[in-house]
This record gives C-alpha cells, structure tokens and sequence, in this order.
C-alpha cells in the first residue's frame, strides 16, 4: 500500500518569515489603514474577474458567480461559484478581506508529467498577475516583482515500512507583497500557484486598505497618516531586542528581521508605522534537563521612539483545518 505526503515549505499566514536586510532610510511615513469590507455582490464580481483573468477564459454575463445555497459559513467566509468553472472552490474571508481560489482538479493531480521549473512558474505567476491588474483586481503600482517569495508543494509515495520516498515537486506557489515607499506591508498581498502543467491551481489576492496618494514615485500618507523621521538604526534595534525581549534564561532563535508595516490583526482600522519586526522562537532549560521550545513569536520595535514599548505582534493562534487527503493518480 502507497501512502501519500504533502509537504509545504512556506507557512500561510500574515507575517512570513522571511530573511532580509531592512530597508534604510530617514524618512518614514505612517498610514491608516482598515480591513476594508465588501458586500457579497462585490465579492462575487471580483471573483468572476479573476477567474477569468487566471483561466483565460472568457467568462459571459450568463455564468455570474453567485453564492452557493450556504452562502455564509459559521465562520463568516463566503462561498461562490462560477457555472463555467464547476472544478474551482472559490472563497472570500472578510475578516482578512482575502479572495481564495482553488483548482480542486489540479490539486488532486499528484502524479504530473513533468517538474516544471521555477523560472518558468515565476513568469506564468507574473503573467497571471499582469491580468489581474488589467481587471484592476491589483495595482501593479505598488508590487515589486524583482524577488518574489518561491515555496514548493511536494507530494511522494512509498511502500509503508520503506525507508525510501519518491518526492515529487507538484507546484510552485510565488508570493509577492504590497510595498509602500519600498518597506513591504505584511498584511496584503498575492500568491499564485502555479502547477506542473503549467496551469494556475490557486490564487489568493487582498488584504488591508492603505490610505495614501502617489505623487510620482512616492506614495504619501493621507488621513490620519504622517511623515516621521527614523531615530534609531537597525543595529541598536537588535541590541534592545536581546536586552529587553528575551527572558535572561532562554536563548531566541531569530527566523528573521527586518522593517516592516504590520496591521495589528485585533484591530480593524489604525494609524500604523513601519517597525523593525522581529520573528523568533525561544528555548528555555526544563525542570527535567530538556529543552522546551516556544512556538513562533513576532515582535515590533520602533524606529521612530527608542522608549517605545515594544509591540507583541504574535498572530492568534487559530484553530487547525483539516485538509483531505491526496491520493497518488493511478499510472
């Protein structure tokens, strides 16, 4: 008997963990932002828009996404379909203003023909993201596409009780987020899946609104938004984290840092600086002799006031979801 593994290599949630220089500069700015909300009819507009935008196909007044008999779930998530693409599970979450789509019959082909190779994804990826900024789904405008994030999807098989497993590379998922004056917002963005036939097999697009106007190159706050004036460096940030943050008896595995907007997720509308945000886990001695690690942190400090209390800027802790299982094509 074959059993079938799925492994991911990038975490879907609103801060990710990535490595990188923060940028530096003087002038920084704060805006307000808001999860911004849409009715159902909206949502279902946009959601036919970018089926067509990642099918290609043309999608006719006659095939309207409409919501499904259960329009709305217990958890608030609104379901939809598209008459001319019955394979897609499309879904909006309004708490985090997200538009999901899923190929239900691509992501059950875990046996694929051929690996189709990163740069190859990367540019199907971008091609579908042109399209959905033609159908002004997103602004181009304010996405850098010089250093997508690039995670894989594998599947393998093996006999149970065999040390050995066929691994096999069945999608490419390329994620880009929103940047503002080239500091990226962790709360908004895109990702496109691209799988090994060369097909999109899922997209999900949105996120926080941000209130500002472009004047050229510069994206310059409006409403409750302002220019500030960076005080303290990257360097000074760091040491502060180590003296302050970290318990005397743990050590920190540091993920990552780098400057960043984050959008408290308990909050709905604010006024958010960018912070020198810091991703780590902790490992503290136990009782026994064993070494107890924590579960992901994330913390902000700020570049503007060096007495600022640091922000914890942890994501709750949500409920698992359970996914169905992939089961190898027949060869």
């Amino acid at each position: 008997m074959r059993s079938t593994i799925r492994a991911t290599a990038f975490a879907a949630s609103a801060i990710v963990a990535m490595v990188g220089e923060a940028t530096a500069q003087d002038r920084l700015a704060s805006f307000e932002m808001a999860w911004p909300t849409q009715r159902p009819e909206a949502v279902a507009t946009r959601a036919q828009a970018a089926v067509a935008a990642i099918t290609g196909q043309q999608v006719g007044r006659a095939a309207v996404v409409a919501p499904t008999a259960t329009e709305k779930s217990s958890s608030g998530r609104i379901r939809l379909s598209v008459t001319d693409a019955p394979e897609l599970s499309i879904v909006y979450l309004p708490d985090v203003a997200e538009l999901r789509i899923v190929d239900r019959d691509l992501q059950a082909s875990t046996a694929p023909e051929r690996e189709l190779a990163q740069d190859e994804a990367v540019k199907l990826a971008k091609a579908a993201f042109d399209e959905l900024a033609r159908r002004k789904l997103v602004d181009a405008r304010h996405y850098n596409w010089d250093k997508p994030d690039i995670a894989s999807t594998w599947v393998g098989g093996g006999t149970r009780g065999s040390p050995s497993t066929e691994r096999k590379r069945i999608e490419h998922r390329i994620t880009v987020r929103r940047t503002i004056n080239g500091i990226e917002l962790a709360n908004a963005g895109a990702r496109i899946a691209v799988h090994a036939s060369g097909r999109v097999s899922a997209l999900r697009f949105g996120g926080v609104s941000v209130a500002s106007r472009l004047s050229g190159n510069v994206e310059e706050p409006t409403g409750g938004g302002r220019w500030l004036e960076r005080k303290v460096a990257n360097e000074a940030l760091q040491a502060r984290f180590d003296r302050e943050v970290i318990p005397r008896s743990a050590k920190a595995n540091v993920a990552w840092s780098r400057v960043m907007y984050v959008m408290p997720e308990n909050k709905r509308n604010a006024v958010v600086q960018p912070m020198y945000v810091v991703s780590y886990s902790l490992e503290a001695p136990t009782d026994d002799g064993q070494v107890a690690v924590s579960r992901r942190k994330t913390v902000g400090l700020s570049l503007v006031d060096a007495n600022a209390k640091p922000v914890d800027l942890t994501p709750p802790v949500r409920a698992p979801t359970v996914e169905r299982e992939r089961k190898p094509e027949p060869r």
